[in-house]
C-alpha cells in the first residue's frame, strides 16, 4: 500500500513541476501582453478578456474538478497575470473583510490593492480622482432590493459600470465564549439581525443586541467583549481570532448580494452581456408604458424606482436589460427608450454575472485545530 501511496504522490509532483513551468510561461505571456498595450497605448484591464476566457475553461473542463473550483482557480491566475503587468487598485466601502471587500476579492483577486474607504461617497471620490483604477460598490440584495444610495451616486457621478458580480451572505454567529449559553451580547449589521431574526430568537432570546455599520464592526467588538458574539463571515472571524460559535444561521438560506464594477474603458461584446441603465418619464399619463414598450423587444432583467433627488416629485428607473449597447438590435432599443425619455443614462454594457452561481464564501474555508479560518 506504501509503494502504491508513493507512486502516486511521485506522479502528482511530475504534475506540479509542469503547472509551475505552464504557469511561468502563461506569465511571460502576459508580461508581453502588458508591453503591447502599453506601446499601443491600450486600456490594461479587460473584464471581457477574462469572462471570454472563464467561459471556454468552463465548456473544456472534463472534470473531476468542479466548476466553482476551476473559477477559483483561474481568478487568481488572472489577478497573477494582471500583476505582470500593473498592480490593480480598487476602491471599495471599507473596512477589510467585510461583504464589499469579498465581492471585490472575488472580481479580482487576492493579488490586487484593496482600498477600503469610509463610505460610498469615498468610494466615487477616490476612483474618480485616480486614487484607484477601479471601484467597487453593492448594488442589489435579494432579499432587500436595490441599494438606493449606489443608484443616486450612479446618477450624480460619470462613471461606467465594467463588471458585476454576485456573492451568497452567509452568517456564522463568532466569538470567543465558551459556547451559547455564555452568549450575553450579540453584534451585527441591522440587515443581518434581519436575516437571522428566528435562529436568534431560539437560540439566543435572551442576548442584548447591538447594531453596528459593518460585519468587521462587530467582529472587533465581539473579540473585544468576554460575553460577546458577532454575525459575520468567515473572512472578519478569521481576522480578528474568533471562533465559530454556529454555522450559517441566516433564516432563508441562499441570500445573495450584487455588486457592481466601476471603471473608465468600454468593453467589446462578449456575446453574454448586460446593460445597466437610468432613466426618467414626463408626468404625463402613458409616459412610462411608452418607454418600457421601447424595451419589449430585449429581455428587462431588472426594474427599479427610484426618487429623483435632482428633482423632488420625479422619479428615476434603474434597470438592466440583456445585451450589449454595439448590439444592432440593442442600439435600435435605446435610440427608441431615447424618444420616450426625458432623461437616459446607459450606464455601461459588461460580462453577465450569473445569480445561481454566487461566490461563496464556505468554499474557500478550511478547518484547523477545531477552530474556522479561512484560506487567504
Amino acid at each position: 500500500m506504501n509503494s502504491d501511496l508513493e507512486k502516486i504522490r511521485r506522479q502528482i509532483d511530475r504534475v506540479d513541476s509542469e503547472l509551475v513551468l505552464l504557469l511561468n510561461r502563461r506569465m511571460e505571456l502576459a508580461a508581453e501582453v502588458g508591453r503591447i498595450k502599453a506601446s499601443a497605448g491600450l486600456p490594461t484591464f479587460h473584464p471581457e478578456r477574462e469572462q471570454i476566457v472563464s467561459q471556454r475553461l468552463s465548456e473544456l473542463n472534463p472534470g473531476p474538478l468542479s466548476g466553482e473550483s476551476l473559477r477559483s482557480i483561474y481568478r487568481e491566475i488572472f489577478a497573477a497575470s494582471r500583476l505582470m503587468q500593473y498592480r490593480l487598485q480598487v476602491a471599495f466601502p471599507g473596512p477589510e473583510w467585510t461583504y464589499s471587500h469579498l465581492a471585490s476579492i472575488s472580481l479580482f483577486g487576492h493579488s490586487a490593492v484593496f482600498l477600503p474607504c469610509s463610505s460610498l461617497e469615498d468610494v466615487f471620490d477616490s476612483f474618480l480622482k485616480g486614487k484607484a483604477h477601479l471601484a467597487v460598490i453593492p448594488i442589489e440584495a435579494s432579499l432587500h432590493g436595490g441599494l438606493g444610495q449606489g443608484i443616486d451616486l450612479l446618477y450624480t457621478h460619470e462613471v461606467r459600470v465594467v463588471s458585476e458580480c454576485y456573492l451568497e451572505i452567509a452568517h456564522y454567529l463568532c466569538g470567543n465564549v465558551a459556547g451559547l449559553d455564555a452568549v450575553k451580547h450579540v453584534y451585527g449589521r441591522p440587515e443581518d439581525f434581519s436575516q437571522c431574526r428566528r435562529w436568534l430568537a431560539e437560540n439566543l432570546g435572551r442576548a442584548e443586541y447591538t447594531e453596528c455599520f459593518s460585519t468587521s464592526r462587530a467582529a472587533m467588538l465581539a473579540k473585544e467583549d468576554r460575553n460577546g458574539a458577532a454575525i459575520c463571515n468567515l473572512y472578519a472571524a478569521e481576522r480578528y481570532e474568533l471562533g465559530v460559535l454556529a454555522e450559517r444561521i441566516e433564516d432563508v438560506p441562499g441570500i445573495t448580494a450584487r455588486f457592481l464594477a466601476l471603471g473608465h474603458h468600454v468593453n467589446p461584446p462578449t456575446g453574454n452581456d448586460k446593460t445597466s441603465l437610468l432613466f426618467a418619464v414626463s408626468d404625463k399619463p402613458g409616459a412610462l408604458f411608452a418607454a418600457l414598450s421601447s424595451l419589449s423587444s430585449t429581455n428587462m432583467s431588472r426594474i427599479e424606482s427610484r426618487p429623483d433627488k435632482l428633482f423632488p416629485g420625479q422619479y428615476l428607473f434603474f434597470a438592466d436589460i440583456d445585451g450589449h449597447r454595439d448590439q444592432s438590435d440593442i442600439r435600435a432599443v435605446l435610440e427608441a427608450l431615447a424618444r420616450n425619455v426625458t432623461f437616459l443614462k446607459i450606464l455601461g454594457s459588461y460580462p453577465k454575472g450569473d445569480p445561481e452561481k454566487p461566490f461563496r464564501i464556505e468554499k474557500e474555508k478550511m478547518r484547523t485545530a477545531g477552530k474556522e479560518q479561512v484560506s487567504r
